[in-house]
C-alpha cells in the first residue's frame, strides 16, 4: 500500500502496539527509500509502491521535490525517518571532530578525491551517530549543488565562523585542500591553548574544593567530639576556641538559615552574570585579576592575531575579519576595540590607533601592527605576533600555575592549622593546670 501523506507515514512509523493495525501491503508492491525536500526541510523515509515511477509520483503528489528514490530492504519499516534535532546533533559534535574532519578532507582532496566522495567516506567511518549524521547532511547538500561553505554555515554551533569564511575564500580561489590543512592546524593549536588554560584553572578549583570539604568535616564531625572537654572548662576557653565553637554551632544547627541564603545568592549571581552589566563585570575580572588576568590577555591576543593572519592571507575582507575576531575574543572590552577598528576602517583611517587606545593590548604589539599596516605586510606581521603571543601564553600559564600552587598550599595550611590550634589550646591549658 502507498501511504496517503507524509504525516500518515510518520504516524505509521510511530504507531504503538495499542494503535490500529496498518493495512496489509498490496501484492507486488516494493519498498523504496527516498530523499526529498518539502520547503526547506530535507525529508528521508521509506514508502511502498508498485514501481519506481509510482513512488516518484506519490512523493510529488505530497508536494515534495524528489532528490532520490532507490529500492531498499524488504524488511525496512515504512514511514518518515525522524532525524535527531539540530541542537542535539550539534551538542554531540566535538571540537576534536571538526579538526579531524578538516585534516582528513585536506588529505583526500590533495590526493584527488572529490569533495562529495571525501565527505561520504568520512561519514561512513565516523563512530558516533552525531558526527555521521551531520557530515551526511553536509554531503547531501553538496551533492544537491550547495557550496561547501554554505553547508557548513547551517551548523553555527559546530563550525566556527572563521572556518566558514575561510572555506568561502578557498572556494573562490580553488585552494580548498590547502586551506583545510591550514584550518586544521590552527584549530588544533587553539584547542591546545584552551586545554592549557583550563588545566591551569583546574588545580586551584580542586584545591579550594578540598579545603572547604576538610573544614566542613572538621566543623561538623570532628569538633563535636571535643565538646565534653570544652564544656568542662566553661568560660575559661581561649577566644579562638570560642569563635570556632560558635561557627561550628551555626553550621550544625542554623542550616535552615545559611543553606537557603547560599542557594539564593548562587541563583542571584547566576542571573546577574547573564545580564549585560554582569557580563561586563566578569569580562573585566578575566583580564584585570592579578596573576590570572595576564594569562587571559595573552590567550585573547594569540587568538585574534592568529585569526587575523589566517583570514587576511586568505583574502577575506577587513570588515568580515573584524566581525569574526569580535566573536573569537568574546569579551566586552575587546568588542569595544573591534567596534572602534571597524569605524576607522569604514572612515578610511589607520587601524593601529584602535590597538594603541586599548589598554589591554601591549604597546609593542600595537607598534608591530602599525609597522605591518604601513609596510603592507600585515598578515606576515600578525603571524609573527601570534607566535610571540603563544610563547608568552605558555610562560604565563606556567607562571600562573607555579604561583597558584604555593598560595593554595599555604592558605590551606593556615586554615587547617588555625582550626587545629584552636581545638588543641584548651587541652594544653588543662595539661598545664593538672601539671601545676
Amino acid at each position: 500500500m502507498v501511504p496517503a501523506a507524509a504525516d500518515a507515514l510518520r504516524d505509521d512509523a510511530r504507531a504503538s502496539s495499542g494503535g490500529s493495525a496498518r493495512p496489509a501491503a498490496a501484492e507486488g508492491n516494493r519498498k523504496f527509500g527516498y530523499r526529498a525536500r518539502r520547503g526547506r526541510e530535507l525529508v528521508r523515509g521509506v514508502l511502498e509502491a508498485a514501481s519506481h515511477a509510482a513512488a516518484v509520483r506519490e512523493l510529488r503528489r505530497q508536494g515534495m521535490v524528489v532528490l532520490s528514490v532507490d529500492l531498499t530492504d524488504a524488511g525496512a519499516e515504512v514511514g518518515v525517518a525522524l532525524g535527531a534535532s539540530v541542537n542535539r546533533l550539534s551538542a554531540g559534535f566535538r571540537k576534536d571532530d571538526v579538526v579531524a574532519l578538516c585534516q582528513q578532507l585536506a588529505v583526500m582532496l590533495k590526493t584527488g578525491v572529490p569533495l562529495a566522495e571525501a565527505l561520504k567516506t568520512f561519514a561512513e567511518q565516523a563512530r558516533r551517530r552525531e558526527v555521521r549524521e551531520i557530515v551526511q547532511r553536509i554531503h547531501d547538500e553538496v551533492c544537491e549543488g550547495d557550496d561547501f561553505s554554505k553547508a557548513l554555515s547551517k551548523w553555527p554551533r559546530v563550525f566556527p565562523p572563521i572556518l566558514v569564511s575561510l572555506m568561502r575564500a578557498a572556494e573562490a580561489s580553488g585552494m580548498l585542500d590547502e586551506m583545510l590543512a591550514r584550518v586544521a592546524k590552527d584549530l588544533a593549536r587553539e584547542r591546545k591553548t584552551v586545554r592549557q588554560v583550563k588545566g591551569a584553572m583546574t588545580y586551584p578549583v580542586i584545591m579550594f574544593t578540598v579545603a572547604v570539604s576538610a573544614v566542613l568535616v572538621i566543623m561538623l564531625f570532628v569538633l563535636p567530639k571535643f565538646m565534653p572537654i570544652f564544656n568542662a572548662q566553661g568560660d575559661r576557653l581561649p577566644t579562638p576556641t570560642k569563635v570556632l565553637l560558635a561557627i561550628s554551632n551555626f553550621l550544625q544547627f542554623q542550616w535552615k538559615i545559611y543553606l537557603p541564603t547560599l542557594f539564593g545568592t548562587a541563583i542571584a549571581l547566576f542571573i546577574a552574570s547573564r545580564t549585560p552589566r554582569g557580563r561586563i563585570v566578569i569580562d573585566l575580572l578575566k583580564i584585570r585579576t592579578p596573576i590570572v588576568g595576564t594569562m587571559f590577555r595573552q590567550m585573547f591576543l594569540a587568538r585574534m592575531a592568529s585569526t587575523m593572519a589566517t583570514l587576511l592571507a586568505a583574502g577575506v575582507s577587513l570588515l568580515e575579519v573584524v566581525q569574526i575576531c569580535r566573536e573569537v575574543t568574546n569579551n566586552h572590552y575587546y568588542a569595544r576595540m573591534w567596534d572602534e577598528l571597524r569605524e576607522r576602517i569604514e572612515s578610511g583611517q589607520d587601524m593601529a590607533t584602535a590597538f594603541r587606545n586599548a589598554w589591554f593590548i601591549p604597546p609593542n604589539v600595537a607598534a608591530m601592527f602599525n609597522a605591518g599596516e604601513r609596510s603592507g605586510r600585515l598578515p606576515e606581521v600578525l603571524g609573527n605576533i601570534a607566535i610571540y603571543a603563544e610563547d608568552d601564553l605558555d610562560i604565563a600559564i606556567k607562571s600562573t600555575t607555579s604561583m597558584i600552587e604555593p598560595i593554595m598550599i599555604v592558605g590551606m595550611g593556615i586554615l587547617v592549622g588555625g582550626i587545629a590550634s584552636a581545638m588543641l589550646l584548651p587541652i594544653f591549658q588543662m595539661s598545664k593546670v593538672s601539671g601545676a
